[in-house]
């Protein structure tokens, strides 16, 4: 499976004169990692964001912000990944992150999640679960960290 919307979204990032600043983020565990997503950062759409996200945020000030282009959903201003298993994917997609050295990526091999299959999820593909195929990212978005990992650790059972 090809994802062709990522390749066109990801052309805007990696073709010459762009640049893309990252962070890496940590968080109290009192905030749920749909409510990080969802709250603090905004809905996809940053029409619909809320003042107080940053997505809402960089709508009401992205010219001053010095943005080309008023923010829309497939340019909304800021990226956090959908799940901690999609944050190892992105580091080690993007940064070549070693999957052995990350904390996501140690636990998952805990939990007897082969590093050859940790290694072909981080292309998001389709995995079998609950007896049907199905987006791998899919399945785990927006699960704090022990929730994806017990799922994770399932979905490797039935793959």
């Amino acid at each position: 499976v090809f994802n062709g919307f990522f390749m066109s979204m990801r052309s805007k990032f990696v073709e010459p004169g762009c640049s893309i600043y990252y962070y890496v983020v940590e968080w109290d565990a009192k905030l749920p990692w749909a409510d990080f997503r969802g709250q603090v950062l905004g809905p996809t759409d940053p029409a619909t964001a809320p003042v107080d996200s940053l997505r809402g945020a960089i709508l009401a000030k992205w010219k001053d912000l010095g943005l080309k282009s008023e923010p829309n959903t497939g340019d909304n201003g800021v990226h956090a990944s959908a799940s901690p298993f999609e944050a190892l994917a992105e580091r080690s997609n993007w940064l070549g992150a070693s999957v052995k050295e990350d904390p996501f990526g140690k636990a998952m091999l805990a939990k007897g999640v082969s590093m050859k299959m940790i290694k072909a999820w981080t292309d998001d593909p389709p995995v079998s679960f609950e007896g049907k195929k199905q987006s791998l990212f899919d399945l785990l978005e927006d699960l704090d960290g022990a929730e994806c990992l017990e799922k994770g650790a399932k979905i490797a059972q039935q793959n």
